[in-house]
C-alpha cells in the first residue's frame, strides 16, 4: 500500500505565522500598558479618596480641626525666626513634630501602627516612633510611583533609621509670584502650621470644594523634573510619611528647572503636584472629592487660588 506523506508547514509558512504572532503582540502591550496606567491612577485616586474620608471623621471628632501638625509653642525666639504672613498674627513652630498622615492611621485601618508611637514626642525621637515610622502604609503609595512602595533613609538626634515614605503631602499654602519668595505673595493653606491656632472649617472663607488640602507628589525623594529624574537618593531627612509631610506649593518653569513659572503640575516633584499619570496628577480638596489636575491646563493662579483657604479666588469647576 502507498504510504501517506504528512502534510507539514514550510519554512515560508512558519515565518507568516510568526510574523502575525509578532505584530498581534505588538498591538496588544500597549492596549494591557493603558490597562494597567489606568488601574494605577484609579488607586490612587482611591487612596486619596479614602484619605480624604479619613479627614472628614478626624475633622467630626476633633471640633472641626484639620489633620495637621497641630501641637503649638510659644517661644518667643522661635516665633521671631518665622516672618509674619498676610492675615495671621503670630507664628509657631510645632513641637512635637508630626502631621496629618500619623494622626489619620485610626481612620484608615491602622490603629496597629499608630498605638506603637508616643505622641509626646516627635515622629523621629525615640526607638519605639522609628520603628513605628518605618512601616510602608500602602495607602499611602502611588501605585505609579517608578520606585514604588519604599522607604527612605533618615537621621535624627545622631541616628539613622529607614522611615516609610509617602507619594502625598499635605498643602501648608502657596507662593505666587515672579522672583523669590516673598511672604507677602504667601497665601496660607489648609495645612498651614504657622498660625496662632489651628486651622478649622470655618477658616476656609473661599469653601471647602474649592480647596486643596492634600496632593499627589510622588516618588519623593528622588527629584523629577518634567519626567526625567535629575538626581536624588532614598536618603532624606524628614520624607516620612509620620513626619510633618506638608509643602508650600509654587509652580516651575516647563522645564521644571526654575522657580516659579507658569506650569504648576507635573514640571517638578519638589513642592508642586507632581504624578506619574499620562497628561495629570491627582489632588484632594478638603469637601473630601478627588481631581485630576492637567499638565498644561493649571498655572500658577490656578494652584494659588486652590491652595489658598481665604483668598477671595472665585473658582468654578469648569477651572479644574
Amino acid at each position: 500500500m502507498p504510504r501517506r506523506i504528512r502534510a507539514a508547514f514550510t519554512l515560508i509558512e512558519l515565518l507568516v505565522v510568526v510574523a502575525i504572532i509578532a505584530i498581534l503582540i505588538g498591538l496588544l502591550l500597549p492596549a494591557v500598558q493603558k490597562v494597567r496606567s489606568a488601574a494605577a491612577r484609579m488607586t490612587c485616586q482611591n487612596n486619596l479618596k479614602q484619605i480624604g474620608l479619613a479627614s472628614h471623621n478626624y475633622i467630626n471628632s476633633n471640633n472641626n480641626q484639620l489633620p495637621t501638625n497641630f501641637t503649638i509653642i510659644s517661644d518667643p525666639a522661635v516665633q521671631a525666626s518665622y516672618p509674619n504672613y498676610p492675615g495671621f498674627t503670630g507664628n509657631f513652630a510645632p513641637s512635637p513634630q508630626y502631621g496629618w498622615a500619623l494622626v489619620l492611621l485610626p481612620y484608615l485601618e491602622q490603629n496597629n501602627i499608630f498605638t506603637q508611637f508616643d505622641l509626646t514626642q516627635s515622629w523621629n525621637a525615640t526607638d519605639a516612633n522609628r520603628a513605628a515610622a518605618s512601616h510602608v502604609i500602602p495607602g499611602y503609595i502611588c501605585p505609579s510611583a517608578p520606585h514604588g512602595p519604599r522607604t527612605v533613609l533618615n537621621t535624627a538626634s545622631g541616628v539613622s533609621f529607614r522611615a516609610g515614605a509617602s507619594d502625598y503631602v499635605g498643602v501648608a499654602g502657596a507662593y505666587h509670584l515672579a522672583v523669590g519668595q516673598d511672604p507677602t505673595h504667601y497665601f496660607p493653606g489648609a495645612m498651614h502650621f504657622r498660625s496662632g491656632t489651628p486651622m478649622r472649617i470655618p477658616n476656609v472663607t473661599d469653601g471647602l470644594s474649592n480647596t486643596l488640602i492634600i496632593v499627589e507628589k510622588a516618588d519623593s525623594p528622588y527629584q523629577w523634573k518634567a519626567g526625567v529624574m535629575t538626581g536624588g537618593t532614598d536618603s532624606s531627612t524628614g520624607n516620612g510619611w509620620a513626619g510633618t509631610l506638608w509643602n508650600d506649593m509654587r509652580s516651575y518653569s516647563f522645564d521644571g528647572l526654575t522657580q516659579f513659572g507658569e506650569c504648576a503640575v507635573n514640571c517638578n516633584n519638589g513642592a508642586a503636584p507632581y504624578g506619574f499619570h499620562t497628561g495629570g496628577a491627582n489632588v484632594l480638596f478638603l469637601d473630601g472629592s478627588v481631581h485630576f489636575l492637567t499638565q498644561g491646563g493649571s498655572n500658577q493662579a490656578l494652584l494659588v487660588a486652590l491652595s489658598s483657604i481665604a483668598g477671595g479666588e472665585v473658582l468654578s469647576s469648569g477651572d479644574f
